[in-house]
């Protein structure tokens, strides 16, 4: 067998170390800065009061940590709706420090199972806006069936009138008193209940434990317009001394136009569009037009009878030249219908550069 000469593996030791010293070894990765962010963490996101009268209010606070480590920035808290409040005990949160969001419910009107809802926005990068939710079940010696009044479109003059139950949630109870407001409406209990008042509207010792029907009237002199109103029942109960119901109508006169509004866009600058006005009378009297104008300079009016004593058109158009910006004004017209007199229809304009 063949020696290997000690001067050749002193060599090839001497190139394995220079080989080695030259290869690149792999350096450790510097480790990364820990993300700067806030977090907000809430105790409890869900809240349920239990039950309350109706009337109470129901309240609780909502307490939450910043567990980040920036300050915590709570940009907005609003509500589901104006029955509820949210009070925030501060705007800055330091890391590891503690804030309260204090919640409040009336439940004026309200029955059965409410949930509201409060929303918490702040500058947590995962939690931008966090859902709060106010939970209660609200009691009530009784309630109305429906819960508001609806009389819809009304014509001017004409008797109308809609009944409303008021229905015992559980024990019987006993009517004080009925009113209504404004003097638009009146009310009375129907003959045929046994309600806790008397026709002369005072106060009697029979008790209500069903249902009891209540009339609403609206007075043939209620004028044009959107009309609202509250009807409201004492009772003689130790928690809910009241109850209320709200009523809304619309009285419309004889004369019915339309549209209620008219609009020139960009398009009615190049193609010089002419808008029209419907006018009619409804009532088989005869209708005098008076006159009608506009109070913008920017567009004129034109009167066409369609059928004479009851049905016209209005014709509207812009001047062709008008500078770009925003214009309005009214197209006005005068008839001889009583309550009517008047009728004033608004007209914009939009023209763009």
């Amino acid at each position: 067998m063949k020696r290997i000469a000690p001067t050749l593996i002193i060599t090839v030791v001497v190139l394995f170390a220079l080989i080695s010293t030259a290869v690149p070894q792999p350096q450790p990765s510097p480790q990364s800065s820990p993300e700067i962010a806030a977090t907000i963490s809430f105790k409890e996101t869900s809240y349920h009061v239990g039950e309350i009268w109706e009337g109470d209010k129901a309240t609780h606070t909502f307490s939450f940590t910043n567990t980040g480590n920036a300050v915590l920035h709570i940009k907005k808290v609003k509500t589901s709706c104006g029955c509820t409040a949210a009070v925030l005990s501060s705007k800055e949160i330091e890391p590891g420090q503690t804030g309260e969001i204090k919640a409040t419910f009336n439940t004026r009107r309200y029955r059965g199972e409410q949930s509201k809802t409060i929303y918490v926005s702040s500058n947590d990068p995962q939690h931008s806006t966090v859902q709060l939710k106010l939970q209660v079940t609200v009691k009530s010696a009784a309630h109305f069936s429906p819960r508001n009044l609806q009389f819809g479109e009304i014509t001017l003059g004409e008797k109308a009138s809609r009944v409303i139950k008021l229905v015992p949630d559980s024990e019987a109870i006993r009517i004080t008193e009925i009113s209504v407001h404004p003097d638009l409406f009146q009310a009375r209990v129907l003959e045929d209940e046994e309600p806790g008042l008397n026709q002369a509207g005072e106060k009697s010792e029979k008790e209500l434990s069903r249902p009891v029907s209540i009339e609403v009237s609206l007075s043939p002199e209620a004028p044009i317009g959107r009309h609202n109103g509250t009807l409201t029942v004492k009772i003689d109960h130790p928690r809910v001394p009241s109850l209320t119901a709200r009523i809304f109508v619309q009285v419309k006169g004889h004369v019915r136009f339309s549209p209620r509004m008219l609009f020139f866009n960009e398009d009615a600058r190049k193609q010089q569009i002419v808008k029209k006005i419907g006018v009619e009378k409804q009532d088989g009297k005869e209708l005098k037009i008076l006159s009608v104008e506009s109070s913008a300079s920017w567009c004129k009016v034109e009167l066409i009878t369609i059928d004479p004593g009851r049905k016209f058109d209005i014709l509207v158009s812009r001047k062709p030249d008008l500078e770009p910006g925003r214009y309005q004004g009214e197209i006005i017209i005068r008839t001889d219908s009583p309550g009517q007199e008047e009728i004033k229809i608004p007209v914009r304009a939009n023209v763009k550069k």
